[in-house]
């Protein structure tokens, strides 16, 4: 009899502990591994597809004001004096190609630049002026060849000048870094300009959001598993410019991609952080020397090959563009639209008659 009893109140007393347990449980969040995706906030995994309101440009989820803003494409200057550039960590898609003398310069092209200091900045020329326009963006430089000065004005551009620039709050946009002046720089690579106050002057003088009838997808498809698009692999390749060429290297523990210069990362010198690169793409395009000043033409229309990197891995590509006005397309060999990993890209438009091209070193 006393053997039964205490079973009893064995019994009971585990039957309340369990009750316990179960409301203490629920009375608490639930303790997340420090490597599960955190799909509430800004960490969530880079390459996860998002629903709702996202960047086009990168594929990450943007706040629904920032769904269909018309975004601003600013020349960066990449003469050696004027690295390490500001803002590049904060943009969507960074292009670069050759300019004059073999140096490469740069268009980063940002969903929005407000509270981003950008520079130093570089002046206009033609080639990006095309790309600009497709994006229906607004074009931020300082200055610029007499060829870039006619396509804005014929075409329409809708733009700020830190040269030129006229108009009340424009040139005010812009400044001259104290100290890269106090360290001898040259007066042309210390160029910057306030983001908030160009979002200033162009929520005042131009029209913010794409017209409704515009495609602001442009061209731009992403998916989680891009990676599987892929056919070869090369964690390390380097696109031959001239005299200036580009490394790029996989970070498998980041799972993205940085760019080096000379054996250098290239750094945000705003916030000191990488550059994480969820793209990279290579474009071949037919690109001359159109006179004595070195500066360069090419043809941005019509179809050509490329690369697309991602994950590690790599396929060859064609890229496709009717006209100024239409996006790059990218297709597989076969003609599948080209994904995108989420995150950012990186498009060098390699001249196709490099000697080297590109060379994958591992």
């Amino acid at each position: 009899m006393r053997c039964f009893n205490l079973k009893r109140i064995l019994a009971f007393v585990l039957s309340v502990l369990m009750v316990l347990c179960l409301f203490a449980g629920c009375g608490k969040d639930e303790e997340k591994s420090p490597n599960a995706p955190d799909v509430n906030g800004d960490g969530l995994n880079k390459n996860e597809v998002v629903s709702g309101p996202i960047n086009p440009l990168t594929g990450e989820k943007v706040s629904e004001d920032k769904s269909d803003l018309r975004p601003y494409c600013v020349m960066i200057n990449n003469h050696p004096d004027a690295r390490p550039s500001v803002g590049l960590s904060q943009a969507s898609i960074i292009y670069e190609a050759l300019a004059e003398g073999g140096i490469t310069r740069m268009m980063a092209v940002f969903n929005d630049v407000d509270g981003i200091t950008v520079g130093s900045l570089r002046s206009a020329r033609p080639y990006y002026i095309s790309m600009a326009q497709a994006y229906d963006a607004i074009y931020i430089h300082a200055g610029g060849s007499e060829q870039a000065y006619s396509d804005i004005k014929t075409l329409g551009i809708d733009n700020m000048d830190g040269v030129r620039g006229a108009r009340s709050g424009e040139a005010s946009s812009y400044y001259r870094d104290q100290t890269r002046l106090s360290q001898g720089k040259n007066v042309e690579h210390t160029l910057f300009a306030d983001g908030s106050k160009l979002a200033s002057f162009c929520k005042n003088n131009y029209e913010l959001k794409h017209d409704s009838s515009y495609d602001n997808t442009y061209g731009l498809s992403f998916a989680e598993d891009a990676v599987s698009q892929c056919t070869s692999s090369s964690a390390d390749f380097t696109v031959y410019y001239s005299y200036y060429n580009t490394t790029f290297k996989y970070d498998a523990d980041k799972k993205c991609y940085h760019a080096f210069i000379s054996g250098d990362e290239y750094i945000d010198g705003g916030n000191n952080s990488s550059i994480d690169l969820a793209n990279v793409i290579v474009l071949n395009i037919p690109t001359k020397t159109i006179d004595s000043y070195g500066r360069q033409a090419m043809e941005l229309t019509g179809s050509g090959t490329g690369y697309f990197f991602t994950g590690g891995k790599y396929v060859e590509i064609n890229w496709t563009r009717a006209d100024r006005a239409d996006n790059f397309h990218y297709t597989l060999k076969d003609g599948t639209p080209l994904n995108l990993s989420v995150g950012k890209t990186w498009i060098s438009i390699a001249p196709l008659d490099s000697t080297k091209g590109i060379v994958f070193n591992g």
